[in-house]
């Protein structure tokens, strides 16, 4: 295992001591750089952002966007200090940029020669092993979480506020990333790496935008119960339920008692008219009792079917929700390594090629797996539109049952009337044991439709509680981050005001080529809304944009270089301080001011910078790396042949 035990001892640092990329077992790139600040300067078109971009991705981003110069490429080796201590990375250049990273301790000379004292870490957690990001985090001494890595932030994160890349739009703080971004990662790199929060308010924020989603997704059950059973309250209290069902079952006792005791009655002789009537309308009874009977039942059934069509939409609806939260997460976390069949559990053989998936060994740079979440949305939404016409057809049905009931109802009464009328001219045993036939059976679907309310009302009370134990969490989380948001506050206002202050500084040298930055009175930041303002605008000149965005980048780096409690190692790459439209002359002038902001610092630092105007001042001293390309040269050599 590779020792830690300086990790707590510094502050986090982080410098590139050689970078090297390979092609075919030769070097096609192979630079030492140095404490301080390194400027790699050529001609435009020479490749310079090729390697600030390979140097991005070996030190742990993702990099999908590849040139033909960088595809050409098999491997990038860089060798690191971290926190002083030698260690060098080594990552294979594949097309979906995900590729593992193997990292030795010590030089990159050392490894080359070592053979097998390499560590192999994945990009995304395993089984067995961390990722590569954790691995890192925890050389730096950076706190991450221990048991769930999606609430970390990874290398390839952090990494978007130690590089300012050329495709980036000027408008955004941070590097542009369209995979893994939102609000609540932004504003968790910004606070995390100026020492303002320790990732517990990201967490936070992660765990509360889960409760929510969960209380959404219960009130909408309940509003649904609801909707359905209207002002009918009575129906909500199971004692109130079980009283009624045992009233029920006491009046049926009681009818059967009585039924024993009319069975035991001698029938007097009755006219053979009237007996045939009394008979006639018994039989009517029993077929209207009947129907009434099997009525309500399918209505009960009909209405059950309604309230679990009802609440089957409403979890289609969060499903919905939960699938875009789905995309989300697996663009934040990445790629899953499965090291068992998650269905068999049997070991999955380790044979799968970079990029492709573990269990189906799809070529998932290949698949659009956006495309399977549109397909997934859309059969989801399908399943809506179905749904909804069996809810309206339910309601239909429903309507013709209450409809038929109440003719069937209307019948019994005047038959029940006729009946009565002629058993008091006649004790007709038959008509009186009927009728108590009919009691019983209405008594007995009585006490179905209760049974049925009671689940409902057992489903309700579950419901409620769950929906109580969701608020009471919400409450918890919102509590605890109002805790740790007015302890940061005095923090928070002391780290950015000292940004906001060295980067009016840097824009007020800029030499007079924007009226706004000769009298800067304000600079913010918000990395939540990716957005950087100098007094209260944010657009300008692309070629001001370009000194603005660097100047704000710039002053986050040097804030960080003497903050203790700064997480951001110490480092930073800039590929973009000069854009088509400056002026050689304004280039020049923003290289001297920051070489001369960075001369200012005591603390080692590594600032690695890229420009094809070059101050001729700064090209004869130790700052530059490597030669001066011009065009038609390039970084990376390849052989002729």
């Amino acid at each position: 295992m590779m020792d830690r035990s300086h990790r707590d001892s510094v502050r986090p640092f982080l410098q590139v001591k050689r970078f090297c990329v390979l092609k075919s077992g030769g070097f096609v790139y192979d630079q030492p750089f140095q404490l301080g600040v390194n400027i790699i300067r050529g001609d435009n078109g020479t490749g310079k952002s090729t390697i600030m971009d390979l140097l991005y991705f070996a030190l742990g981003a993702e990099l999908s966007d590849w040139t033909d110069e960088q595809e050409r490429c098999d491997e990038t080796l860089v060798e690191v200090l971290i926190n002083y201590k030698p260690f060098t990375f080594k990552r294979e250049i594949v097309s979906s940029g995900k590729s593992a990273m193997y990292i030795f301790e010590g030089t990159i000379d050392a490894g080359l020669s070592a053979g097998s004292n390499w560590f192999r870490f994945p990009y995304a957690r395993s089984v067995d092993t961390h990722s590569y990001s954790q691995e890192i985090f925890n050389l730096l001494g950076l706190p991450s979480h221990k048991i769930d890595e999606s609430k970390n932030l990874t290398m390839h994160q952090i990494l978007r506020l130690m590089y300012v890349d050329q495709l980036s739009e000027t408008t955004k703080l941070l590097k542009e990333d369209k995979k893994y971004d939102n609000a609540s990662i932004r504003r968790a790199i910004g606070e995390y790496l100026l020492g303002i929060d320790d990732l517990e308010a990201h967490n936070l924020r992660q765990e509360l935008i889960k409760s929510n989603s969960e209380f959404d997704s219960v009130n909408s059950e309940l509003k649904a119960i609801y909707r359905f059973i209207g002002s009918d309250n009575s129906i909500l209290s199971s004692a109130q339920i079980d009283n009624e069902i045992s009233e029920l079952e006491k009046k049926i006792e009681a009818l059967e008692n009585d039924r024993k005791d009319v069975r035991k009655k001698s029938a007097e002789a009755l006219n053979d008219d009237i007996k045939a009537r009394v008979i006639e309308i018994n039989d009517k009874l029993e077929d209207l009792s009947s129907k009434e009977y099997d009525l309500i039942e399918t209505k009960d059934e009909i209405s059950t079917e309604l309230v679990d069509t009802s609440l089957y939409i409403n979890s289609l609806y969060s499903r919905v929700k939960s699938l875009e939260q789905s995309r989300l997460a697996n663009s934040e976390i990445g790629e899953l390594v499965f090291k068992y069949c998650p269905a068999c559990l049997s070991p999955l053989e380790d044979h799968t090629e970079e990029g492709h998936c573990t269990l189906c060994k799809s070529d998932l740079a290949s698949t659009e797996r956006h495309y399977s979440y549109i397909q997934m949305s859309n059969e989801i939404n399908f399943q809506i539109k179905e749904s909804k016409k069996l809810v309206e057809v339910f309601h239909e049905e429903l309507s013709s049952i209450n409809s038929t009931l109440s003719s069937i109802r209307r019948d019994i009464v005047t038959l029940k009337k006729e009946y009565l009328s002629l058993s008091s001219t006649a004790d007709n045993i038959d008509a009186a044991l009927s009728q108590i036939g009919i009691e019983i059976g209405y008594r007995r679907s009585q006490i179905v439709a209760l049974n049925d309310k009671r689940e409902m009302v057992d489903q309700i009370a579950a419901l409620v509680d769950k929906k109580q134990t969701i608020n009471k969490t919400i409450s918890g989380l919102n509590e605890r981050l109002e805790q740790i948001e007015a302890a940061n506050k005095n923090r928070y206002l002391e780290v950015y005001s000292h940004i906001e202050e060295i980067a009016a500084s840097i824009i007020r040298e800029d030499g007079g080529y924007e009226s706004v930055f000769e009298n800067v009175e304000e600079v913010t930041l918000d990395f939540g809304k990716d957005k950087m303002y100098v007094n209260g605008r944010s657009k300008f000149s692309a070629s001001s944009m370009t000194i603005m965005k660097n100047a704000i980048r710039m002053a986050i780096f040097i804030h960080c270089v003497g903050d203790n409690q700064g997480r951001l190692p110490r480092f930073l790459m800039l590929d973009n301080v000069e854009d088509k439209g400056m002026t050689e002359e304004r280039s020049q002038n923003f290289q001297r001011v920051i070489v001369a902001a960075c001369d200012q610092l005591t603390d080692d630092y590594q600032l690695i910078f890229t420009t094809s105007m070059i101050d001729p001042a700064l090209d004869k001293t130790d700052y530059v790396v490597g030669p001066f390309y011009k065009k038609g040269d390039h970084t990376l050599k390849f052989s002729s042949a």
